[in-house]
């Protein structure tokens, strides 16, 4: 059986090896691979974490899925017109969802979406996240929670291997309560 927990920064403490290895897991293999550093990862989840929460998932006491939020007003990659549009008193941004390879396609990542929409504040009218629009799994998981385009940006990374630089569209998308 998988539960979910809310997760502060002492239970991030706790698990932070694994979270790291997810995170890592997540973004540096496949068609999306990415340059990420055992440190940059560290120093990337250490904030997220000083910052906002999470929700982790746990089957068998091993950490298997992740989501980590933040309030919207500190995600620095956002651009100024979705910003401005969502009053950051009422805006929180889903940073990652990460979910292990072994537990994939097990709906993991729904759950994950509705035990943190179960922890959000009253006082939360609108959640944005932001996602490769190549990513079809993800969109779709988005789409089906209520989630819509609202926005896009373009970044660029390096490759794990050749350290090449390459480009990433990406969709924010926000949904409403």
């Amino acid at each position: 059986m998988i539960r979910f927990i809310k997760a502060d920064y002492p239970l991030y403490l706790e698990f932070k090896p694994t979270l790291e290895r997810l995170y890592i897991e997540a973004f540096t293999k496949g068609i999306s691979a990415q340059h990420i550093t055992i440190d940059e990862a560290d120093s990337y989840l250490n904030e997220l974490f000083k910052k906002g929460y999470g929700v982790f998932g746990f089957s068998d006491n091993q950490l298997i899925a992740a989501l980590i939020s933040i309030p919207l007003h500190l995600d620095s990659e956002c651009p100024e017109n979705i910003q401005q549009k969502y009053n950051k008193e009422e805006s929180e941004y889903i940073a990652e969802v990460l979910v292990d390879n072994n537990f994939r396609g097990m709906g993991l990542g729904k759950k994950l979406m509705q035990d943190f929409e179960n922890h959000l504040s009253k006082q939360i009218k609108q959640v944005l996240l932001r996602v490769w629009d190549k990513n079809e799994a993800a969109v779709a998981l988005y789409k089906k929670s209520g989630f819509e385009v609202c926005g896009h940006i373009t970044q660029e990374k390096r490759k794990p291997n050749s350290n090449e630089k390459f480009v990433m569209h990406k969709n924010y998308m926000v949904k409403t309560y």
